[in-house]
């Protein structure tokens, strides 16, 4: 079984090519949240959906895709009673590492807001700002893993959301 296995990940490698042939991606995630102090909610889980625009050319920051972002964090508790769901919505810039290799890491700089179902303990909806950065492994030409870590900086509220999933590449 092992050997088989072997034999199906180095013919997905072989089938890979380079992710700037693509115009379009979206990614379905899984996400944990790491929620500062300050909002008084507990940590979870939740997912998101992302769409992104890779650009094929040298443009003036040498940004290699614009990505739009959507999470939901699950209806977790306050430390403190009560509970919340988490919407967020974000633009992102992403600079991808340029390298020949199928595992490509990537800086992430952006912009978004967040909505809570219930604004409890002084936590209100609002705007923040989020940077990050993350990996993507070439499964082959047109599907990805990818694993990201990013800060989201919004008043006095902060979390650092992980996520991992898979990123369809499309639009060659």
């Amino acid at each position: 079984m092992k050997k088989l296995a072997l034999a199906l990940l180095c013919a997905l490698g072989l089938q890979a090519a380079d992710h700037d042939l693509y115009t379009h991606s979206v990614q379905v995630v899984g996400e944990y949240s790491f929620n500062s102090d300050d909002m008084y909610l507990k940590d979870g889980l939740g997912w998101g959906l992302r769409y992104a625009y890779n650009f094929d050319t040298v443009n003036l920051w040498e940004i290699g895709a614009v990505q739009f972002a959507f999470d939901y964090q699950f209806d977790e508790g306050y430390v403190v009673g009560g509970s919340s769901a988490v919407y967020r919505w974000g633009v992102n810039a992403l600079w991808y590492a340029d390298n020949p290799s199928d595992l490509t890491p990537f800086a992430l700089l952006g912009l978004g807001a967040q909505f809570f179902t219930e604004e409890e303990h002084g936590v209100k909806d609002g705007l923040f700002g989020a940077v990050g950065g993350g990996v993507e492994y070439q499964l082959r030409g047109d599907l990805d893993l990818v694993a990201e870590g990013k800060f989201l900086y919004g008043g006095d509220e902060s979390a650092f959301v992980t996520t991992i999933g898979f990123k369809y590449n499309f639009g060659q």
